[in-house]
């Protein structure tokens, strides 16, 4: 729980706002240079000279801020390698990037570096180079080991982040509320500001799918205390019947979406414009990732108002558990001939002066151990932060097989929840598409 201002945010806000004004430049896939073998040198982030020729490589990613970032540091690469130009591809999404590199991965025109979110590095791994567990850079990711897939390691996440519940403290304090510490308290504290008339309680951009993802995605992760939930449940013929984590968690889920506590028309309204209401002071609470800051610092310009604190999914008595992600996978296409620039490059981009500027800038925690973000918000959140941290764990290939055949999409379930549907019926339509896949495999 953070009451206390957070000073010296102009300096930061500068930085914020000169990568943030690069936006505009992402834009679609570019064309990407032919592919071949790969060269056999070790891999260091010393600059590349024994090629004189010169090379591109691609850099394909689909998150405006990294893109922003290191569209603005390309230059500072090339200066140190000469020879080494970088193409950055950014995308308009992870859905649109996902549907631009399965066409090229067909035609074996995939990029060079590839940008993944966790749970898509078992669609591509046939094509992802193995990361040697020796060099240094993969030595030093506090990440790296733990998502190995059968030993192997295919990407090196570039950061880490918490899910929050960022709360106005000037509604707070004219309601006289206190932090909630029980999912019970949540909906009561939500309640109690709907109830005033003045703000909606929890802004929702459900007419995009995505925004329900706190809920329907990670509530089940977080209700179950298990980590693996994903690659269990690939075991399990009916894994979504009372008594198991996505039933528990959406029975939960279920009393907040009937509570009336999303505003009028919490499907009529994108999250761009629930940002927008909770921005204008309109609405007392969203609930996003630790990305959403440098938008809303950017957009507002001042950090005064603004607290945040975990999502309690837990009953009184309980320890509450934060969901924690390690993200933005950097991965590397093994048949690029470019495969010793590719390794200098994602080798530069952990180095500690571009590493350090880089959480700063995006207000991300490291992955690298002995670095960390100094920033002075998330280090009074851990310092007061009675939740422990609970990592996101992607599914296994058996789950990964099942959800493309069942169709299976937690986000859109919530949006079906939140439209009125009974979550019990859902899950039982699930329940028989599951076992029936399961037979299958």
């Amino acid at each position: 729980m953070l009451h206390s201002k957070i000073k010296n945010w102009s300096a930061l806000f500068m930085a914020v706002v000169l990568i943030l004004s690069t936006l505009t430049g992402c834009s679609g896939a570019k064309t990407t240079p032919e592919q071949s073998t790969p060269a056999e040198t070790e891999p260091s982030s010393k600059p590349v000279t024994e090629k004189a020729e010169k090379i591109t490589i691609t850099y394909a990613l689909a998150d405006p801020q990294d893109y922003a970032y290191w569209d603005s540091k390309a230059e500072d690469f090339t200066a140190k390698n000469p020879n080494i130009t970088v193409d950055i591809e950014c995308f308009g999404g992870t859905d649109e990037m996902m549907k631009n590199l399965k066409i090229r991965q067909a035609g074996n025109e995939l990029p060079d570096i590839i940008q993944l979110k966790p749970d898509f590095i078992n669609d591509f791994k046939t094509y992802l180079m193995e990361w040697d567990k020796n060099e240094e850079v993969v030595k030093k990711n506090a990440f790296a080991l733990k998502f190995e897939q059968e030993g192997k390691i295919y990407g090196l996440p570039l950061r880490s982040f918490s899910e929050f519940v960022y709360y106005k403290k000037s509604i707070f304090k004219e309601l006289n509320l206190e932090i909630p510490k029980t999912w019970e308290d949540f909906i009561t504290t939500a309640k109690t500001i709907e109830s005033s008339g003045k703000y909606t309680a929890i802004a929702m951009g459900g007419k995009d799918v995505w925004p329900v993802y706190p809920f329907n995605e990670f509530m089940p992760h977080l209700i179950s205390n298990d980590e693996k939930i994903l690659s269990n449940i690939a075991a399990q013929d009916e894994p979504f019947s009372k008594g198991g984590g996505f039933y528990d968690a959406y029975a939960k889920i279920n009393d907040l979406y009937r509570a009336n506590v999303m505003g009028q028309d919490p499907l009529g309204i994108g999250c761009d414009q629930a940002q927008q209401l909770f921005e204008a002071n309109k609405a007392a609470m969203i609930v996003l990732g630790q990305w959403y800051l440098p938008n809303y610092l950017e957009r507002v310009k001042s950090m005064d108002d603004i607290g945040f604190f975990s999502l309690p999914v837990v009953s009184k008595g309980e320890k509450n558990r934060v969901m924690t992600m390690a993200d933005n996978f950097l991965t590397i296409n093994k048949d690029s001939k470019n495969i010793d620039a590719a390794k200098a490059f994602v080798n530069w981009s952990f180095e500690d002066e571009i590493y350090s500027e880089y959480l700063k800038t995006t207000m991300n925690n490291s992955t690298v151990t002995g670095v960390e973000n100094d920033n002075p918000l998330f280090k009074e959140y851990r310092e007061n932060s009675d939740s422990e941290e609970f990592m996101y764990y992607p599914g296994n290939e058996d789950y990964s097989k099942l959800v493309n055949q069942t169709k299976f999409d937690a986000k859109t379930i919530g949006q079906r929840m939140l439209a009125g549907e009974n979550f019990a019926d859902i899950l039982k339509e699930y329940n028989t598409k599951w076992k029936e896949a399961r037979a299958s495999l």
